[in-house]
């Protein structure tokens, strides 16, 4: 059963993406997304587990005894508070309920574990709001394919700190916005620490990359993008986010905050998003690895607008996120309006140091927001509960953000 669930988990994230005008019909809604999905004002609808799983009778069974919806529900709930806990990552502290996880069904929470509004830094999370501002610049035409040269739109000339670096020159003459995206940049670097080992993290550095041990320098396009195997760089990531700040002319956080988030029931003050000069300039950012933002490299500022931390370090809680996942799993329609397109750019995100954002669609409409949390995992949900089921919300709902 686990493995079928699984297997049918991953379909329906999978699935494929339809690009989609800034607002639809209702034709083209119902289409997109259930009928009976609710979306979170400034709080969430909560729904119970005997709304959620009214006792109808089995729905499986178990060895020699019947086991209702319900019932396997409040077992993996049970089961799930025996493992889950804060996580422990290069140092963080996240014991005490400094850590939260939030699942919603329909937009409805659900079910929370720790601290659901406990705010951190959520690592490499990030990274899907920087895909997000980047369909958001596709959508309004700022760029016109996420395959044009970024060098069309910005050469970091007078700006990024070293020549090698001017997207104007080497193998960045065929850099596009969807080669960083997706880690095919041939951007090497991932964190200032273990480089300077020539590695990242356990992995010894590409055998295309003229590592020097100095992140800094090394971050840079070391081969010809779209010829090299992936390589996850947060580097390159960082290398986006500069670029993206040039082409919307402003803060990518008041870029979220306008185009998604003010929509969507999250106000500024909520949340943030750690600048990538704070990450360079605290060598103990993560307490056991000391310099790990050395390969953030200036500008930090471009013309006024603070460049954020596009490989991540987004300060949110689990209920937030959530809201995030709940868009991911719409497609990107939010109530009555699309606010983002529907393409790979859309997609969940983990962060290393037990932080997760994800929403599945389709029939099951369910959403996931982790941050800072060891012992549970999205895939662990056990989906076929939801399957061809709807919330049963009652009239006495208890509400919470």
């Amino acid at each position: 059963m686990k493995k079928y669930c699984l297997l049918l988990l991953m379909l329906l994230v999978s699935c494929a993406r339809q690009e989609g005008r800034h607002v639809v019909g209702k034709m083209q809604l119902d289409q997109a997304i259930p009928d009976w999905v609710v979306f979170p004002d400034k709080e969430w609808q909560r729904l119970t587990p005997e709304q959620a799983f009214p006792d109808e009778g089995p729905s499986h069974i178990t060895g020699s005894m019947a086991v209702s919806n319900r019932d396997a529900w409040n077992a993996w709930v049970l089961a799930m508070n025996k493992k889950v806990r804060g996580a422990a990552w290069q140092g963080e502290n996240h014991s005490d309920d400094s850590w939260g996880v939030a699942i919603t069904w329909g937009g409805y929470l659900l079910q929370t574990f720790g601290d659901p509004e406990y705010r951190f830094q959520t690592a490499s999370l990030g990274k899907a709001f920087t895909m997000a501002c980047l369909q958001l610049a596709l959508d309004e035409g700022r760029i016109a394919s996420a395959e044009d040269v970024i060098k069309n739109y910005w050469t970091g000339e007078g700006q990024l700190n070293s020549s090698r670096k001017y997207l104007s020159k080497g193998h960045h003459t065929r850099l596009s916005f969807l080669h960083l995206a997706l880690h095919t940049g041939g951007f090497p670097v991932t964190n200032g620490y273990t480089w300077q080992n020539c590695k990242n993290y356990e992995r010894v550095a590409p055998s295309w990359a003229n590592c020097t041990a100095d992140p800094d320098f090394d971050n840079y396009a070391h081969a010809e993008p779209g010829t090299v195997e992936k390589s996850y760089s947060s580097g390159g990531y960082w290398r986006l986010a500069q670029a993206l700040t040039v082409i919307w002319k402003k803060d990518l956080k008041k870029v979220m905050d306008e185009k998604l988030f003010s929509k969507m029931g999250i106000p500024p003050d909520r949340w943030d998003w750690i600048p990538g000069r704070t990450v360079r300039e605290d060598a103990r950012w993560y307490p056991h690895m000391p310099g790990y933002g050395l390969y953030i490299d200036p500008p930090y500022e471009i013309d006024g607008a603070v460049v954020r931390g596009g490989p991540g370090w987004v300060v949110m809680s689990a209920k937030d996120l959530a809201r995030f996942g709940l868009l991911i799993a719409t497609r990107g329609i939010w109530g009555q309006q699309r606010l983002i397109s529907d393409t790979q750019l859309l997609r969940a995100h983990a962060g290393g140091n037990g932080s997760f954002v994800a929403g599945i669609g389709q029939q099951v409409m369910l959403s996931f927001g982790e941050v800072t949390s060891a012992g549970i995992d999205f895939l662990d949900i056990p989906v076929h509960l939801f399957m061809g089921r709807r919330p049963q919300p009652s009239s006495t709902n208890i509400t919470s953000r």
